[in-house]
């Protein structure tokens, strides 16, 4: 029987159309929480990027990859990236001008650099992005960072780092995490919270970053606009997020 379902944002619960949810989408969230199922957001946005549709309405907000978790009392898993590696990868974005990054604090984030390739990414999830600068950064812990790296390119950061895991969900950026973190971290810490088993879990996602989610479940959905690793990994493969695939898997699982 499910009772907890997590939900990636961006592919899956937001549309890369209309950057809102359809309709059927937020029928569905209305007909779990109607049975009882505890509805989870599990995104790489910090709570600063959440749309208000987003923001309010769910029990827990798995944040930042799972380095932030919170629900109506406050936080129950805080893990930023170790102080040094947080470092050498500001040195590189700001001294060095190797790649651009996007600086994820808990009360604020910013871009090291405005390009063309940042704008473009914030407009193909309705966001908008402004500069900061290097001192900025070192002062509160940052708990990701979005590298503008091409894909094979996070060998950059990595050989210079000890404690970060890149991931990603898009060919034009990564996610730089906490190695001991990830979506499967949040996952596990909030099905504890809930007093819940992984067999009582799922989750829907679209992107790599979500496959650690997906490890940490008892029922994986990739949707139908998915990268094929992540269909691979799935246990069921469900329709895009234009074409009512929440709703359809929710259906399909029998959950009402």
């Amino acid at each position: 029987m499910i009772k907890a379902a997590f939900f990636d944002i961006d592919g899956t619960l937001l549309s890369f159309t209309t950057h809102h949810m359809p309709a059927s989408t937020v029928e569905a969230l209305h007909r779990l929480r109607a049975a009882g199922v505890k509805t989870v957001v599990a995104s790489g946005r910090s709570t600063l990027e959440l749309p208000p549709e987003l923001a309010t309405g769910f029990d827990a907000y798995i944040t930042l990859n799972g380095q932030r978790c919170y629900d109506g009392e406050g936080a129950y898993r805080d893990a930023p990236i170790a102080a040094a590696d947080a470092r050498t990868i500001l040195e590189q974005a700001y001294l060095e001008h190797s790649y651009d990054v996007l600086v994820q604090q808990l009360d604020r984030s910013f871009v090291s650099r405005l390009s063309e390739r940042v704008r473009r990414t914030g407009a193909n999830v309705g966001l908008e992005y402004h500069e900061g600068t290097f001192e900025e950064a070192l002062e509160s812990p940052i708990y990701q960072f979005c590298a503008f790296v091409d894909p094979g390119e996070e060998h950059i950061f990595l050989d210079h780092t000890t404690e970060v895991a890149a991931t990603r969900w898009c060919d034009l950026f990564c996610d730089v995490v906490p190695r001991e973190g990830g979506k499967a971290m949040g996952v596990a810490a909030t099905l504890e919270r809930f007093g819940l088993e992984p067999e009582e879990a799922v989750a829907f996602g679209d992107g790599e970053n979500d496959l650690s989610m997906f490890g940490a479940v008892g029922t994986s959905i990739a949707m139908g606009n998915a990268w094929d690793a992540v269909k691979e990994r799935a246990t069921l493969v469900t329709d895009d997020v234009d074409s009512d695939g929440i709703w359809n898997a929710c259906e399909r699982l029998g959950i009402w």
